[in-house]
């Protein structure tokens, strides 16, 4: 996806763009049990890459297995919820064998949002209730700018577009280096720069808005972090997480 570094969107400054993810998790998520699923079972995560489907859904990439001795035929997404979400499914999988594993691609339009997408997984026979739920951090895709940039962009995101807390960061986080491998860890933001002061961007892929992180080290552990977006249920959620993985590493 290097083709994709520079990309500029049209409704961004000529300063701000889109740039490559540097970290792609490999965690893995049930969705389908082989025991529930009748011998299908099903993973996913999400590889963070721009969904070519639709720029406002995020991509995920689900493996389906036949741990069954029968053919599993005609796999393929069936009913959804809520109503309007919006989801590019795969194409259905006419047959996979016994023991049989396969890796297909889909896109959600999540909407800047946690909320659980549901939809049925279905074979020829049987249709199965599946959910995936993303972490707040999988809802952005990275950005790179100049410090000075942040900081402007960071000056118009103030007073309510501003969330902070100190924290004592973890002693196994002794550079900046580690600081934006943690950060990185939950969340798909660009790295702006590391130092005393790590500075993050990253825009949300359903409606573009930009999410400023900052991590300023301060004496004996203690840091500040900062998160500067107009998505305030996000910045919360964002908080949390990074609160987590940089008291707890």
């Amino acid at each position: 996806m290097s083709d994709l570094e520079g990309l500029s969107l049209s409704n961004m400054s000529p300063t701000l763009q889109v740039t490559s993810p540097t970290f792609s998790p490999v965690k893995t998520h049930e969705l389908l049990h082989h025991m529930s699923g009748k011998g299908l079972s099903a993973t996913y995560h999400f590889p963070r890459q721009p969904c070519l489907y639709q720029p406002s859904m995020v991509s995920v990439q689900l493996t389906l297995t036949n741990h069954s001795d029968q053919i599993l035929e005609e796999i393929h997404v069936g009913e959804r919820s809520p109503a309007g979400l919006s989801i590019h499914c795969f194409n259905t999988i006419e047959r996979l064998q016994p023991e049989a594993s396969v890796t297909v691609s889909m896109g959600i339009d999540f909407s800047d949002s946690t909320q659980a997408a549901n939809f049925q997984l279905c074979t020829k026979e049987d249709q199965f209730n599946v959910s995936i739920q993303p972490g707040v951090g999988e809802l952005l895709t990275p950005c790179t700018m100049t410090q000075q940039d942040f900081s402007k962009e960071q000056g118009k995101l103030m007073g309510m577009n501003e969330t902070s807390a100190t924290l004592s960061v973890s002693t196994a986080i002794s550079s900046a280096h580690a600081v934006s491998n943690q950060v990185l860890s939950v969340a798909n933001v660009g790295v702006v720069s590391s130092g005393s002061v790590s500075r993050f961007a990253a825009r949300t892929v359903s409606s573009g808005a930009l999410v400023l992180v900052s991590l300023e080290l301060k004496e004996s552990s203690s840091a500040l972090l900062t998160i500067n977006t107009e998505k305030s249920v996000m910045a919360s959620m964002l908080l949390r997480d990074l609160k987590q993985v940089l008291t707890h590493a």
